[in-house]
């Protein structure tokens, strides 16, 4: 099957300071049939540096999609959900909060602070790649994602 995306390779900034989380998203999309990126970071003060980094950047580009978890170091999920959708640089970007939560506080504040989706962290690698294709079907083969180059 040859899958088409409207851009490629889609660019994915994945925040997520648990090292076997992280480690199970980034192969789940190695393996995924839409060429992409993947780039790392522990902590939402991380993703704010990256995204203001990425201007003009190739090493650093801007990303297509955001993974985000909530329970981080330094700044946590809702702080920098906020902080991007209050940035007129970034607040197109489509962010997905992937949490271990199910508190409902939890979810209801992430679309508050307008998050596109809430997804609960996944119980392992099969898991990981289900969750993966899903995202891969909805926002990279019939979604439209923003490009800053498409400005």
């Amino acid at each position: 099957m040859i899958l088409k995306s409207n851009h490629l390779p889609i660019r994915i900034l994945v925040a997520e300071d648990q090292e076997t989380d992280a480690f199970f998203i980034e192969q789940a999309f190695a393996q995924s049939d839409v060429e992409n990126q993947v780039f790392l970071v522990k902590d939402g003060q991380e993703v704010m540096d990256y995204l203001m980094q990425s201007v003009g950047n190739d090493s650093n580009p801007r990303p297509d999609l955001i993974f985000l978890d909530i329970k981080m170091p330094r700044k946590d999920g809702h702080e920098t959900l906020r902080e991007i959708k209050s940035q007129d640089d970034y607040k197109d970007i489509p962010v997905i909060i992937m949490s271990g939560s199910q508190a409902i506080d939890d979810i209801k504040k992430s679309y508050s602070n307008g998050a596109n989706a809430y997804v609960s962290k996944t119980n392992g690698f099969d898991d990981m790649i289900e969750l993966v294709e899903a995202v891969e079907k909805f926002w990279f083969l019939r979604a439209k994602l923003p490009r800053k180059s498409d400005a």
